[in-house]
């Protein structure tokens, strides 16, 4: 029987965490036909083969190198049946019928291209996973603090509550639902993979409304997220902001052009040099190098 649904799962060396989340869509996702399909990224953690020992009915994928996270999931769209495909973050732990939850809602409603549940640390901490695009009047309301002033519903929409449900420009990547026939209309049919790690998500968001489709944020369900386990360095916050902002770069240069890029940088360098405390002067500093290399 053909899988109406196909979630793919990227494991590099994160072994404990991807059996916990296969686990719990084993036992909380209810009423769906779906397939699972993981990708290893050349883990040396341990052999990933012993994902087939204890979960027999999984598709494995072996890359034989790490490929980052967007041509890993691009390898296992390759392998894909389903009409949706929900690309999962190894560490993501469902505690109810998440899944479920966010395929009704998209078949619902034809326009929608993504859903992304309402994503939570492990302590219940919401985490601030929908957004808007960054662009120069949404930094300027953030430099002049125009949002305290003025209220945060007068302004355009930059700002929401993760307690409504609202379409929104981008969602985080790691609980992403997608329709198959938004992906068969990108380039090659595939997700765009030119960034090995970060701001993938952001750039499919934005190819996807330019093909016409919304991104549906939700928190009609939660899941939980232990947030880049993948992902080892001394200083990750920081280190996670840099690559980010280097693919970030390559991005607006090419959809907006060098004048704009530079604009929105210099503003947002300022906005958080005012914002004066330690961690924010090196973001800060970030910007600034950027802005002087244009």
């Amino acid at each position: 029987m053909t899988s109406l649904l196909s979630i793919i799962i990227i494991n590099y060396n994160t072994f404990s965490l991807t059996c916990k989340c296969i686990e719990s869509i084993l036992q909380y996702t209810q009423e769906v036909s779906y397939e699972i399909i993981l990708v290893d990224n050349a883990s040396t953690e341990c052999s990933p083969d012993k994902f087939l020992e204890l979960f027999p009915q999984i598709t494995l994928i072996k890359s034989p190198e790490n490929v980052g996270f967007a041509k890993g999931n691009n390898l296992g769209l390759q392998y894909a049946k389903g009409e949706y495909i929900l690309l999962l973050n190894s560490d993501i732990e469902l505690n109810e019928n998440s899944i479920a939850i966010c395929l009704q809602k998209m078949q619902e409603n034809p326009q929608i291209g993504v859903i992304s549940p309402l994503l939570v640390y492990p302590d219940g901490k919401v985490q601030h996973t929908a957004n808007k695009f960054h662009n120069l009047t949404y930094e300027f309301i953030e430099l002049f603090r125009l949002h305290k002033i003025l209220g945060k519903k007068r302004l355009l929409g930059f700002y929401f509550s993760h307690n409504e449900e609202i379409f929104v420009d981008w969602v985080w990547g790691a609980f992403f639902l997608i329709r198959r026939e938004v992906i068969d209309k990108m380039p090659a049919r595939k997700l765009p993979d030119d960034f090995f790690m970060y701001f993938e998500d952001v750039q499919w968001c934005y190819l996807i409304r330019k093909l016409g489709y919304k991104i549906l944020f939700t928190p009609a369900t939660r899941a939980i997220h232990y947030v880049s386990a993948s992902s080892q360095n001394t200083n990750p916050n920081l280190d996670k902001f840099e690559k980010s902002l280097q693919n970030e770069t390559q991005f607006w240069l090419k959809e907006k052009g060098w004048l704009y890029t530079k604009m929105l940088y210099f503003v947002r360098a300022i906005k958080y040099f005012s914002l004066r405390k330690k961690e924010f002067r090196q973001i800060a500093k970030l910007f600034w190098k950027k802005f002087l290399k244009f």
